[in-house]
């Protein structure tokens, strides 16, 4: 867990505070609380937060003052003020201070909760606590809608068994509403190392946060599709409910997701009238934000535009052909539909169609490598960028045998890992760990491409291996090595400290502490 001390001298807004936010699920623990700065600098040592949220204007020692100490004496922890309007340039002048970000009151708790998240790795730390998984069941049910969205289903006994379990009391006969919630994968991803598998958690952590926030007269349910964009399938007690549903839960988490992490989104609405016709719907969504810019919701219910999308009904096959190993067969999908779409194209232009078709396949085929736990680098080569490789076709026939090649390359390296390498990765990240627990800039990302997984698969497959997260594992073997050369050598406690990973003895010493229950000082003095 993440662990937050708040510090504000009004009860009230302590309270709130407390109360605002589900913590635990987002994997935040509040440590401990303060009325001021000065009881604040004396909890810091007993409870070792992760991060500080504080307000400004307190007694004794106020908000800034606080966070000079704090970025001064105790680095690796982070402050976050929360500060009046009247404040705002007491804020700016704190940043220049080292305090990680400030937060205007008043403020959605959204903002709140991504500010959190998003400082140094507690996004990874989120991950690595497993916050946001489903069990089994669930996750064969979202396979299912996956299933229903892309390919349709006719099969009334299956639907009415989806349609059960998922929205057991919904009326015979009454519509649903969709909304597809599309992220600027290109914008965001552009010069960014690992972006792809970062944006992917803040989709899911994003997920979660509209499921906090939709409020409407009736019941939903979030899922994922193959690109892995929000989908969220609505069920209203009435039809006036649904028709008078405006979605401004959608505009507002459009807003608050591009001012605290600088994604830019959109979303789409459209009506169902059942749950055979949600593929109808989801259909038009992503044709309709497939040609749109990104920054505002729109909704499809008054619009009479029947333009579906062309790829559609090749996704799924695509991404079987991915599970089977199907070279060939991809090949045999994209040429496929690649010549019936050119044929449509005005003077064997790209067209929006083909586009629309070549910006799909390769966004599923990336999001398919980083769920599986792969380093997409490790397949395609060091610095590969897929908007890059295919910018630098010569024409629109060698972007589609860019995306031809792509899968084959995909392909063929997940035939040579298909043994289990669940187990191997785990020994070989703690061997790599137990090698260089020494060195102080030893980090998450060191491991995952000394290994070449990506680092949110290590995180999770680390924690089911061993039951124990990378950062406590690397902290126990640093102290266990430090306990033993402070009980059986002469070294100095700076020495120790760097010989564990550590530079700063007081953070050390903390650490130390927090873990054993006693300073290194006085078990050394047994």
């Amino acid at each position: 867990m993440i662990k937050i001390m708040i510090v504000d001298d009004m009860p009230i807004f302590l309270e709130y505070l407390r109360g605002c936010i589900d913590w635990n699920s987002y994997g935040f623990e509040i440590c401990c609380e303060a009325r001021d700065g000065k009881e604040a600098l004396e909890k810091i040592e007993e409870f070792y937060p992760d991060v500080v949220l504080t307000d400004i204007t307190m007694p004794y020692i106020n908000g800034l003052e606080l966070a000079e100490r704090i970025t001064s004496d105790y680095p690796d922890i982070s402050v976050i003020l929360i500060t009046g309007n009247n404040e705002f340039e007491y804020a700016r002048k704190a940043v220049k201070i080292g305090v990680c970000d400030y937060i205007v009151k008043p403020f959605e708790k959204e903002e709140l909760i991504l500010s959190l998240l998003k400082l140094h790795d507690n996004i990874g730390k989120a991950v690595e606590t497993q916050i946001i998984q489903d069990g089994e069941a669930e996750k064969e049910l979202d396979e299912e809608l996956k299933t229903v969205i892309y390919a349709g289903n006719n099969d009334k006994d299956v639907l009415a068994g989806i349609e059960k379990h998922l929205f057991p009391k919904k009326e015979v006969g009454s519509a649903y509403l969709l909304a597809l919630f599309r992220f600027d994968t290109a914008g965001y991803t552009k010069g960014r190392t690992d972006a792809r598998e970062k944006l992917m958690n803040w989709e899911n952590l994003i997920a979660k946060l509209l499921g906090d926030m939709l409020e409407l007269e009736g019941s939903f349910r979030i899922f994922h599709d193959f690109e892995n964009n929000i989908v969220v399938l609505m069920d209203f007690d009435s039809d006036t409910a649904l028709d008078n549903y405006k979605g401004y839960e959608f505009t507002d988490i459009i807003q608050v997701v591009k001012s605290q992490l600088e994604i830019s989104s959109s979303v789409a609405i459209e009506k169902a009238a059942g749950l055979g016709d949600i593929k109808k719907a989801y259909e038009r969504c992503l044709s309709f934000l497939s040609q749109k810019g990104y920054g505002q919701l729109w909704d499809l219910r008054k619009s009479n535009d029947e333009k579906g999308y062309a790829s559609l009904d090749a996704i799924i096959r695509l991404n079987k052909d991915i599970e089977t190993l199907q070279a060939d067969d991809a090949e045999f999908v994209i040429s496929t539909l690649w010549t019936r779409l050119h044929e449509e194209s005005v003077d064997g232009k790209v067209s929006i169609s083909d586009m629309n078709l070549l910006t799909s396949a390769i966004s599923i085929l990336m999001t398919n490598i980083i769920s599986s736990g792969f380093s997409i680098e490790r397949i395609y080569g060091e610095g590969f960028s897929p908007e890059k490789f295919m910018a630098d076709a010569k024409s629109s026939e060698e972007m589609r045998d860019n995306v031809i090649y792509l899968y084959k390359k995909r392909i063929e390296f997940e035939k040579g890992k298909r043994e289990s390498k669940t187990h191997s990765t785990a020994q070989a990240a703690k061997q790599y760990i137990e090698e260089n627990y020494g060195n102080n800039e030893l980090s998450i990302s060191d491991i995952s491409e000394k290994l070449c997984v990506n680092q949110t698969y290590l995180r999770k497959m680390f924690k089911s291996e061993t039951d124990m997260t990378l950062t406590e594992y690397i902290t126990q073997l640093r102290m266990q090595e430090a306990k033993r050369l402070i009980t059986s050598t002469d070294y100095k406690l700076t020495e120790v400290a760097e010989r564990v990973g550590y530079n700063d003895v007081s953070y050390f010493s903390n650490v130390f502490k927090k873990f054993y229950g006693i300073s290194p000082r006085s078990m050394g003095k047994e």
